[in-house]
C-alpha cells in the first residue's frame, strides 16, 4: 500500500528479469502484467494504472520499469477503477515438481529490501 491513495504516482519495477508473457485486462485484477523469470517462476503485478512502452513478448530486465500503481479492477467494464485504495497486488509463483506453488512475496521483499530500487520520475502528466 502506498503512501498516499493517488494512482499513476508510485512506479513499479520488475523484480526479475524475464519475458513478459501476460499483458492486459482482468476482471478482477485489473490492468495486469506477467513476467516469466529465466528459472520459470512468473511474476504477477495487479491493480496498475497504466503501463510502460511493453508488449507481450517482450524482454525485461531486473529493476525495469513496468507501469504505475493504481486501483483497477473488480468490475465488468475495461477501465473500471476506484473500487479499492492503490495498491499493487504482486503475486510469485514457483513451479515445483511440475506443480504451480505461490510464495508470499512478504519475505522476499523484506529479504531484499536492503537493495530496493529508488525510482525517480522527473516528470508525470496530470490525470
Amino acid at each position: 500500500m502506498p503512501p498516499t491513495n493517488e494512482r499513476r504516482i508510485y512506479p513499479v519495477v520488475s523484480m526479475t528479469d524475464g519475458v513478459v508473457e501476460k499483458m492486459g485486462w482482468l476482471e478482477l485484477g485489473g490492468w495486469r502484467i506477467g513476467i516469466r523469470a529465466p528459472h520459470g517462476g512468473y511474476f504477477y503485478y495487479a491493480h496498475l494504472s497504466s503501463y510502460a512502452d511493453l508488449e507481450i513478448g517482450d524482454t525485461v530486465s531486473a529493476g525495469e520499469f513496468l507501469g504505475f500503481m493504481g486501483d483497477t479492477g473488480y468490475g465488468t467494464t475495461e477501465g473500471t477503477c476506484g473500487k479499492f485504495p492503490v495498491h499493487l497486488h504482486l503475486g510469485i509463483y514457483l513451479d515445483i515438481n511440475g506443480q504451480e506453488i505461490s510464495v508470499n512475496p512478504y519475505f522476499v521483499l523484506k529479504f531484499t529490501e536492503d537493495s530496493r530500487i529508488h525510482y525517480h520520475l522527473e516528470t508525470r502528466s496530470a490525470g
